[in-house]
């Protein structure tokens, strides 16, 4: 009896979990459009729409969301993506960017919140979503009482879906690589319940519990509800073809009013930070911001807390000397330094100014800096990375900040040895005052 409720439970998993139409949405009722900013972007914006008379309808306004800590990755089924975009894999830190269904609800709960129609699976002791490519259970989400005669179990690694209880209270399956899963191509992705510090995912959508509770109460499964995951740039690009609703009705920013930046320390609990321009003792002379915290965009935070682990297995640690900076400091700076190898022009602004970038040092366990080329905001020849006239120390701590930094994702700027970009990332410039953040 185990044996054939586990067979249902995987019939009805891989059934619905097709994509809808995996070329375009022309048959669907319901649409949840996610967009980001780039392929690199953790953030979005979600968009429900409706087809009423042959006419996409929205419904309501943006909702705020986050994705991937690394951006989105093309569905390799899709047929959108163009050369040299990526595509997703196991373990990228992407979430899949295309088009797919949404087949399934699941919870700690008994029972759904009323209201939801869509079916809905309990989630308890020993449910997995397998995400061992190696496995024949590969991207299936089962119980462990549901293999046959308790056998069958050839996983290495899934996810223990029980003991997540804070952001699997509630979710939804997205239809990823669920028919036939292809080995390798990713695994166990869903929408559900985001952190509460607004960090982004290993690959799946997450927003507000409140928020993921009324669209799954509004999604209609008699109407082929799909969600659409796609970077702005690109969903321009085949909305027509996919007969997508326009993209005139995804340009309302009402979610992205919230100051889309987390505290790091709420990130990364270990980290130094030591904001210089909260301080006096900064090239200008003053204290610039009013209060001595690090913010930054989530998938930024995440970044650094990559680099952050790795130093950690050194006995080190990472300071933070910058990291938002509201546009109008950064008008103040250029004001005293108009060179843009030291400082961003406000006309186009610094990735600071977005939440993208990053001022650090090297510290170690006992809390002393260690030796760099030279101080914070040095405006000379010796803050580049090619400078060689320095001490090997110097010269190897410079090193070692650069390779941590970068394999966690972060762009050195060569002027500034202290400085990392978040790779290609330019999300938006936000010039909200550290009195509205610190509040």
């Amino acid at each position: 009896m185990r044996y054939f409720f586990m067979l249902l439970f995987a019939a009805l998993f891989l059934v619905m979990a097709l994509p809808c139409y995996s070329r375009e949405v022309s048959q669907c009722g319901q649409v949840i459009v996610s967009v980001t900013e780039s392929w690199n972007d953790s953030h979005a914006t979600l968009f429900l729409f409706e087809r009423r008379e042959d006419r996409w309808q929205k419904m309501g306004k943006g909702i705020e969301a986050v994705v991937g800590r690394l951006g989105l990755a093309w569905d390799s089924a899709s047929d959108g993506y163009l050369s040299g975009e990526p595509v997703k894999a196991e373990g990228d830190l992407k979430a899949p960017a295309g088009i797919f269904s949404i087949p399934l609800a699941m919870g700690m709960a008994l029972r759904p919140p009323v209201g939801v129609s869509l079916p809905y699976q309990q989630i308890v002791k020993g449910t997995h979503c397998v995400d061992d490519p190696s496995s024949r259970y590969y991207n299936t989400i089962l119980r462990e009482s549901e293999l046959p005669g308790g056998k069958g179990r050839d996983w290495k690694s899934s996810e223990r879906m029980w003991e997540i209880a804070d952001l699997y209270r509630l979710l939804m399956v997205v239809g990823y690589n669920t028919s036939s899963p292809k080995p390798g191509k990713g695994s166990c992705i869903f929408l559900h319940i985001g952190h509460p510090s607004g960090e982004p995912t290993s690959g799946c959508t997450a927003l507000s519990e409140k928020d993921l509770t009324k669209i799954m109460k509004w999604m209609n499964p008699g109407k082929n509800p799909v969600l659409v995951q796609l970077p702005r740039d690109v969903y321009d690009r085949v909305w027509k073809i996919w007969h997508l609703p326009s993209p005139s009705l995804i340009e309302d920013r009402t979610a992205e009013k919230a100051i889309p930046l987390v505290n790091i320390q709420d990130i990364v609990p270990d980290v130094v930070v030591e904001m210089r321009y909260a301080r006096s003792d900064n090239f200008t002379g003053r204290k610039i911001y009013d209060c001595g915290r690090c913010f930054l965009r989530a998938g930024t935070a995440a970044k650094v807390a990559i680099a952050q682990r790795d130093l950690k297995k050194k006995g080190l640690s990472l300071k933070m000397w910058d990291c938002y900076r509201p546009l109008s400091a950064q008008k103040l700076f250029w004001s005293l330094v108009p060179d843009p190898r030291f400082v961003a022009d406000p006309k186009t602004g610094s990735r600071h100014n977005r939440g993208n970038a990053v001022d650090v040092t090297l510290m170690d366990s006992s809390g002393s800096e260690l030796e760099m080329p030279t101080g914070f905001d040095d405006f000379s020849p010796r803050a580049g990375h090619g400078e060689k006239n320095l001490s090997p120390q110097a010269i190897e701590n410079r090193r070692l900040l650069t390779e941590v930094m970068e394999k966690a994702g972060f762009r050195r700027f060569e002027s500034e040895w202290w400085h990392y970009d978040d790779g290609n990332v330019t999300g938006e410039i936000i010039d909200v005052s550290f009195d509205d953040l610190c509040r």
